[in-house]
């Protein structure tokens, strides 16, 4: 693809003449490797999909369909406290496997909270502010969270621009392997209202329309072979070096939880090459196994204790009893989870200190059915490369599962550290380094 086909403010008609067609896609089931990447680009830990066409050619395989997931807002109406609703909505999908992309998120800016609320939230926040360069139309319509400003603007071409510029009404998700387009969210329609369904699928000419409009969209990156690599080149260092860079440099709480949870190769390298007993322990590398666990125990460890005495001096000074009972068993339940996560939080503070080192490589990630704050959990299996060594299955987020895969892909070698006092057990550090965050 060359850039500069696009002129400035060329009217749709005229970029779908220079996209060429959108025509190819047929009615059929997504590919796994594409279904997961597609998992990942929505974020939602339930998503689902139908009504799906694909189209698959040299570059990669493009999707459009439907997709579907449960949110759950922090109140509700009435009586019910928090209502779940399922969210349906039209999607595009652009799958290219053989590119590596910054991850970042392009919203059209509508109503008080686009043009008003989110620029000044993000700056509060510590997030980087974006701004295109001698395109202030694009910079009016369209707001860009990222932390990669210059790999984003060296990937976002004139063409790009000027195709946004044009569309307005789309919202543009970059992932590493490729690009996830939608409209932008509008009142929803709702199809069960028991449900309370937010319904925003497109059907007949508006579904054709927007997958012209996507595709227009889309084009300057994801038929542009080089694209990944115009925007790899424009930085000293990876996507997740620049990202970690610009939010240090920025402050403010994003920089701050950053600086304090990212874990770098380095300390990796440290914690590999110590001998067990590690003395030596980087604090990121503490607050990702087992620190982080302290503030939740401490509170359900108060708890427990305030409800047994307050139970206990109230059930034996009252003649009547009453139901203080109910009160002993509350505070017993909190003992038991409390212990529950003190026995964790050791266990994972001796893999660190006294586990021992494995290498190996990754072999599965498969999703279980549990989640932590809608985030699915992955089983990730790893097999050691010593002989008659058990394979080792470690749990982990969905930003570590995709940094599994990415990992299987290449067949590359890893390592694990095992629980000395039961190796099938351990934990795989490399899902918490600054590269697992992006590619």
């Amino acid at each position: 693809m060359q850039f500069g086909r696009f002129a400035k403010g060329a009217t749709l008609s005229s970029l779908h003449e220079s996209t060429g067609s959108s025509d190819g896609f047929v009615p059929g089931d997504v590919p796994k490797q594409v279904e997961l990447e597609l998992e990942a680009a929505f974020g939602e830990f339930d998503v689902s999909f139908s009504n799906t066409e694909v189209r698959v050619h040299a570059l990669g395989t493009d999707v459009l369909g439907d997709a579907s997931w449960t949110e759950f807002p922090s109140g509700g109406s009435g009586s019910h406290g928090r209502v779940a609703y399922t969210v349906h909505r039209t999607f595009a999908f652009f799958h290219r496997p053989d590119t590596t992309l910054p991850e970042f998120t392009i919203q059209a800016r509508r109503g008080i909270a686009g043009n008003y609320l989110f620029g000044p939230l993000s700056r509060m926040m510590g997030m980087p502010s974006f701004t295109m360069d001698d395109s202030p139309e694009f910079n009016e319509k369209f707001t860009v969270m990222t932390s990669n400003s210059e790999s984003v603007r060296a990937l976002l071409g004139q063409d790009f621009i000027t195709a946004m510029v044009a569309i307005e009404d789309i919202d543009v998700t970059f992932v590493s392997r490729g690009v996830l387009v939608h409209r932008h969210p509008r009142p929803y329609r709702s199809s069960t209202l028991a449900r309370n369904d937010h319904d925003e699928r497109l059907e007949g000419s508006e579904r054709r329309r927007f997958i012209d409009e996507a595709v227009i969209a889309a084009s300057p990156v994801v038929d542009d072979p080089e694209a990944g690599r115009r925007a790899a080149d424009a930085v000293a260092g990876s996507y997740a070096e620049e990202s970690l860079d610009a939010l240090k440099a920025q402050g403010g709480m994003v920089g701050r939880a950053v600086a304090k949870m990212v874990v770098t190769a380095e300390m990796l390298e440290e914690i590999r090459t110590q001998s067990p007993p590690r003395r030596v322990i980087p604090g990121p590398v503490r607050r990702r196994a087992w620190a982080g666990w302290t503030f939740p125990f401490v509170i359900l460890a108060c708890i427990a204790l305030a409800a047994i005495v307050i139970g206990l001096v109230v059930l034996f000074g009252s003649s009547s009893g009453g139901m203080w009972w109910v009160l002993e068993l509350v505070g017993l339940l909190f003992a038991g989870i409390a212990g529950y996560v003190g026995y964790s939080r050791h266990t994972l503070k001796r893999i660190v200190v006294s586990g021992v080192v494995m290498p190996g490589r990754i072999t599965s990630v498969e999703k279980t059915t549990t989640s932590v704050n809608d985030d699915v959990i992955h089983e990730i299996t790893i097999l050691p490369s010593a002989e008659e060594s058990a394979q080792v299955v470690v749990k982990a987020g969905s930003v570590p599962a995709k940094a599994a895969r990415r990992m299987m892909e290449r067949d590359q070698e890893t390592w694990i550290l095992a629980d000395p006092k039961k190796p099938t057990r351990g934990l795989w550090p490399a899902g918490w380094t600054v590269e697992a965050l992006m590619d």
